[in-house]
């Protein structure tokens, strides 16, 4: 047990040229193969694609703390501030005028804290009273047992010292009985009252920008005179302000929590021979790569008509029945019967006689007279 290692797993992914994936299709890659094998956690899955980019970054970076969903939202929070900062100022100053950068200071610690308060039932606030209990006792001679017991109190009552008019001046006593032997019993009263407590769950927000820095450098800016001759002028004081204000609103500067700006007027390289033409749409890689893919594919869509053209298709062909021959024309078989050679004289005697041509014509006629009639009229168009 002590030897035993965790699987692992690594994955190579041959993309399609100008293809990529997104989060969500390399989690679902990581899940399916983790699923696949006992005991294999998704974050000891690596997947990679065909130029070594690594896909899947589970766990965290060893340098930030950081896992790759944070880092990319803290870059979408730089290049979304940016953006902001690009589109006020190069309506303004032109295209490429404006360089800026946003670093951004994300707090993704998630903290949870749990109060209980108990407050006094003092003030001017009634008390909530949760529960009361009354104890109530009486002796059940009517007079009260008193002294210490023992010989001393078994002597004689002594004389009685009250005033004659002990009940004029304690009304209440006179009724009671026992009131001169002392208290018949006793009371009690216990009430209890409800406690405040006050319960607080405060749970901080995860992905908070704790402090913004940017910096934004401004081109000077461009000035053409009457002759056409074009110079580049710094800024002025004031236009410098400006541009400070406007990056401050477009960012949401907030004083409190340490955000910083610096803006710069100065003068931009224009060294146009150093920077590298765009190569044309043919010479791209990715196209290249696309157009290699497409060739393909159209060479076997080819090769499939050759063979279905050259071979499947004369195959069936010779499968399939032959028709038969189409039967004669009407006009043909008269023509054929009209045109009957006449008898040769000079033939011998052994030749025998051949029908008399008028009465076929005239049986023909009779029977089939528009065959003949067409015949007639191809005869006198050959002869006009």
């Amino acid at each position: 047990m002590r030897d035993q290692q965790k699987p692992s797993a690594s994955v190579l992914l041959n993309l399609h040229p100008g293809r990529m994936l997104d989060r969500a299709q390399v989690a679902g890659i990581v899940h399916l193969v983790a699923s696949s094998i006992p005991d294999l956690s998704p974050k000891q899955v690596s997947i990679i694609d065909q130029t070594g980019a690594l896909l899947s970054a589970n766990g965290e970076s060893a340098a930030t703390g950081l896992d790759p969903g944070q880092l990319n939202y803290i870059r979408q929070v730089e290049s979304g501030h940016i953006a902001r900062i690009l589109a006020i100022l190069e309506p303004i100053y032109g295209r490429d005028n404006v360089r800026a950068q946003v670093s951004a200071d994300v707090d993704f610690t998630q903290s949870e804290q749990t109060a209980e308060q108990f407050k006094p039932n003092q003030g001017t606030e009634p008390a909530a009273v949760r529960s009361m209990q009354t104890l109530e006792a009486k002796d059940a001679n009517g007079a009260a047992t008193q002294g210490v017991p023992g010989a001393m109190s078994n002597q004689p009552p002594v004389a009685a010292t009250a005033p004659a008019n002990a009940a004029a001046q304690n009304p209440q006593a006179a009724g009671q009985p026992g009131a001169q032997g002392g208290a018949p019993g006793r009371k009690e009263a216990t009430t209890n009252f409800e406690v405040d407590k006050t319960v607080r769950v405060t749970r901080a927000g995860s992905g908070i920008v704790k402090r913004l820095t940017a910096a934004v450098v401004v081109n000077h800016k461009k000035v053409t005179a009457a002759d056409g001759k074009v110079t580049y002028v710094a800024l002025q004081a004031p236009e410098i302000e400006n541009v400070n204000a406007l990056v401050r609103e477009a960012i949401g500067f907030t004083k409190d929590r340490g955000d910083s700006i610096n803006v710069v007027n100065a003068p931009f390289s224009r060294d146009d021979a150093a920077k590298e033409p765009d190569l044309p749409l043919w010479k791209q890689p990715d196209i290249i790569d696309m157009a290699k893919e497409g060739a393909r594919y159209l060479g076997l869509l080819l090769l499939a008509l050759i063979v279905i053209f050259a071979v499947i298709r004369p195959a069936i062909k010779s499968l399939a029945p032959k028709p038969p021959p189409p039967a004669p024309r009407v006009s043909e078989t008269v023509e054929n019967d009209l045109a009957l050679p006449a008898p040769d004289a000079a033939a011998g005697a052994d030749t025998p006689a051949l029908p008399n041509p008028n009465e076929a014509i005239l049986k023909m006629a009779r029977e089939n007279p528009a065959a003949v009639a067409h015949v007639v009229r191809g005869w006198v168009a050959k002869e006009g």
